[in-house]
């Protein structure tokens, strides 16, 4: 079993941050130090501040009573960060159940070494010892879904540097196939597994940071895969989602185009093409995506990080395919992953963002206005890329992975209610 290097990096705003580079590009930052304090059973939660990562309120929040084993609505309860090792300079990180026992696993695309990490869990917060699965070069992002009939979920890699997805078919006991290399544009940066034209097997989604566009290999159920087809988006894609936009059971594709600065959304026809509407713009250098109900109506909305102006956008949907207004919040240096998801138990996901330059991960919770006020903020590893939020440890509340490509490690940060 791997065991976790309790390593304390608490909480603070961007002066407690110990010294670190920023890089320029995915590869590791330069150098980073922890605080050898140990985590001391306590919420990390600070409710501090500085100018960088003011929003409009300001929220002390409610009395916390973590460790009692129940969460209280509006509770944040979260250890400090603990480590476990991966590949070299994870970029990408997923929570998936491999191999279908109730416990999420979480699998890595790791640049520098030129694959994936397993890390099948055991429900409690422990994982196996890790597997490691060779890919192409570079690779940057990894999804799961099924590519053939046997039930068992399949994994997907993307290789920018040989211009392939790599797909590798699951034995249902957490091993897998060596890769299968299967075309996609130039330069493949993210990829997801998902049924397009709704005959139930998986497609290979890629989006093409260099070729500008993203391409579909549909599945046929038996591991192989139809030509390519290709859709151009917006310069430099970096990021996409694949999930039902509009509510007509057709799966739809949203990429955060990064060169550009704004934001494809292409729409599922239902026989497996997309047709793009027209670009939203979002914020300066879009970098990461999510899509989730920010505000409690039971509607999808999207939120993109960008990088360069130190906020977030919240495209908030009207449920009917269409979108209402745009949203922006400032978050703070270099937001580079977002995810939405209620950690709380108060029934409105929070907004949980990765700031890559100051190697935070802070959590803020939506106010009565629309803004939000942050609730939380966690120190990790150096040059933190991607972030993955799911229950590792069957306590009912989810838990946070952060890819930290600085130290080759995830950081977990696990919910103690």
């Amino acid at each position: 079993m791997v065991f976790f290097g309790l390593v304390g990096l608490g909480c603070g705003d961007d002066g407690s941050a110990t010294s670190h580079a920023a890089s320029s590009d995915d590869g590791p930052a330069s150098s980073t130090s922890t605080s050898s304090n140990e985590s001391t059973g306590t919420s990390s939660s600070s409710g501090a501040q500085d100018d960088t990562t003011t929003s409009v309120e300001t929220d002390t929040g409610p009395v916390m009573t973590c460790d009692d084993g129940v969460i209280q609505p509006g509770e944040l309860c979260y250890l400090d960060a603990v480590f476990v090792e991966v590949g070299m300079t994870p970029s990408d990180v997923i929570m998936v159940d491999l191999q279908g026992d109730g416990a999420l696993d979480l699998v890595t695309a790791d640049v520098t070494s030129d694959g994936h990490t397993v890390l099948l869990g055991d429900g409690r917060g422990g994982f196996a010892d890790p597997l490691m699965l060779p890919g192409g070069f570079g690779t940057r992002g990894v999804g799961a879904g099924h590519l053939d009939r046997d039930g068992v979920l399949d994994l997907a890699g993307a290789n920018p540097g040989v211009d392939y997805v790599a797909a590798y078919f699951g034995d249902g006991a957490g091993g897998f196939s060596a890769q299968l290399p299967v075309a996609a544009g130039t330069g493949p940066r993210a990829v997801a597994i998902a049924d397009l034209d709704g005959d139930g097997w998986g497609d290979l989604v890629a989006v093409n940071e260099v070729s500008e566009d993203l391409t579909v290999r549909r599945g046929d159920g038996a591991g192989g895969f139809a030509p390519v087809e290709v859709y151009p988006v917006g310069a430099v894609p970096y990021d996409l989602v694949v999930v039902d936009l509009d509510g007509d059971r057709v799966l739809d594709v949203a990429v955060v185009n990064e060169g550009e600065d704004t934001l494809s959304i292409l729409r599922g026809q239902g026989d497996g093409t997309l047709v793009e509407d027209p670009r939203v713009p979002v914020g300066a250098s879009p970098r990461g995506l999510t899509v989730g109900d920010a505000n409690g109506d039971g509607v999808l909305d999207i939120v993109t990080a960008n990088f360069d102006d130190n906020r977030v956008s919240l495209l908030q949907g009207d449920g009917r395919g269409g979108w209402l207004d745009l949203e922006t919040h400032v978050v703070g240096a270099e937001p580079y992953a977002v995810a939405l998801v209620d950690v709380t138990a108060d029934g409105v996901s929070e907004l949980i963002v990765v700031r890559r330059g100051v190697a935070e991960l802070v959590i803020y919770g939506r106010q009565p206005n629309s803004s939000y006020a942050q609730i939380g903020n966690y120190l990790v590893p150096a040059n933190p890329l991607a972030l993955a939020v799911g229950d590792l440890d069957g306590d009912g509340v989810p838990d946070i992975a952060v890819a930290a490509a600085g130290g080759s490690t995830l950081a977990l940060l696990m919910s103690f209610p």
